[in-house]
């Protein structure tokens, strides 16, 4: 009989050691550097997540998503569930695409100038205002 009662207060010691170590090991704190590159990416992330939401919650963005048949709020779910790297991607893609982002404009002025020069150097007569220097 005192071979069971020492077995049985040997196991539950033995129980509570392995619990109390068990808590103590995941309640401790690890420090560790932080960079600043690590730093800012993490908050540019939340950043481009935000802005990301904040667009789709705009109305005339979700009239457009409504009538292309999906639903706002699924929508609002899957910008959830990307990760951090499709968020930037897509940041960058929609500052890159951004409407009249200067490729027309630029393209329009670079024909522009060329045909004036053309004008100039009587190549061409496009222009009224211009007369030919070369004569």
């Amino acid at each position: 009989m005192r071979i069971i009662e020492f077995t049985k207060k040997g196991f539950v010691i033995g129980l509570l050691a392995q619990l109390v170590l068990a808590t103590q090991m995941s309640t401790m704190a690890r420090a560790e550097m932080l960079s600043t590159e690590a730093a800012i990416a993490t908050y540019s992330a939340y950043a481009n997540r935000s802005t990301l939401l904040d667009e789709v919650r705009k109305q005339e963005v979700r009239d457009e998503i409504i009538a292309l048949g999906v639903d706002p709020k699924e929508a609002e779910a899957r910008l959830q569930a990307l990760s951090d790297a499709e968020i930037a991607s897509i940041v960058a893609q929609m500052e890159n695409d951004s409407a009249g982002a200067g490729g027309v404009v630029g393209t329009i002025f670079t024909v522009f100038i060329i045909l004036l020069v053309t004008d100039f150097l009587c190549f061409t007569k496009v222009f009224k205002f211009t007369r030919c220097s070369l004569r």
